[in-house]
């Protein structure tokens, strides 16, 4: 019931978003997508397959802005299912002087090797852009946010579900370089307030390379911390990709 609960919730917030952008879209509306893919597979010794993807797609109708994005990994060895990863999210920003805004967030994550069958996250926050120039921008967020977890491979009896009440602080930034280089960091840290040893801590650092108008080459790497791990889960993930990206 309360996934069945979380799902309309989710649903609701993309209702929300996505209506004022569809009756913005008609007044010009300049809607922005990209997808990266990336795929590994080797054979011989070791049979291996690993496969990651991402989308992401964003409307700027100021003062209305709409940002959503999907991703995933998958990796196999010998036939069995070593990685398996899946992450969507969406936010909604309200912008109220030219740098300061609010938003409303939400995000869902699966991954049974990190020991949660769903993690969904759903809050307000405020943000600000410190840098908006051509060269260099800088975006920090901070949210309040509920958070529903179902844990994985939990030993009964226990509950295998869990919810709390978290604060999150969010960093973005890019560099352009030059005109064909770009450099891109995004970190997280989001913290239980009821439990402050539970908190988790995600980062991405990338570098991009324009290869024409819309084609790009990209490599990055991506840390995924948990202080709390569940199950016999560890503690940190980390994955490097060289991706293909393709802007729309």
């Amino acid at each position: 019931m309360r996934r069945v609960i979380w799902i309309l919730g989710l649903g609701g917030l993309a209702a929300v978003c996505g209506g004022p952008a569809a009756a913005a879209g008609g007044a010009g509306t300049e809607w922005k997508a990209r997808s990266e893919i990336s795929y590994v597979q080797t054979n011989g010794n070791t049979d291996t397959q690993t496969f990651a993807g991402k989308i992401e797609a964003s409307a700027d109708a100021t003062p209305n802005r709409y940002f959503a994005n999907a991703k995933g990994l998958y990796g196999a060895t010998g036939g069995d299912i070593t990685s398996s990863r899946w992450f969507a999210g969406a936010r909604y920003e309200r912008a109220l002087t030219d740098r300061l805004f609010a938003f409303a967030a939400a995000d869902y994550l699966k991954d049974t090797f990190s020991g949660y069958d769903m993690r969904v996250t759903v809050g307000p926050g405020a943000g600000y852009d410190f840098l908006k120039t051509d060269v260099h921008t800088l975006k920090g967020l901070l949210s309040v946010l509920y958070v529903q977890e179902d844990l994985h491979a939990v030993p009964e009896p226990a509950d295998d579900t869990e919810s709390y009440a978290a604060g999150k602080a969010e960093g973005n930034y890019t560099w352009q370089i030059t005109a064909n280089l770009k450099f891109k960091q995004n970190a997280d840290v989001a913290v239980s307030f009821d439990d402050t040893d539970v908190y988790f801590a995600n980062s991405e650092t990338a570098l991009e390379a324009k290869l024409s108008d819309k084609l790009s080459l990209g490599l990055s790497y991506l840390v995924n911390y948990q202080n709390r791990p569940a199950g016999d889960a560890k503690y940190t993930d980390t994955t490097f990709l060289t991706s293909l990206v393709i802007d729309f």
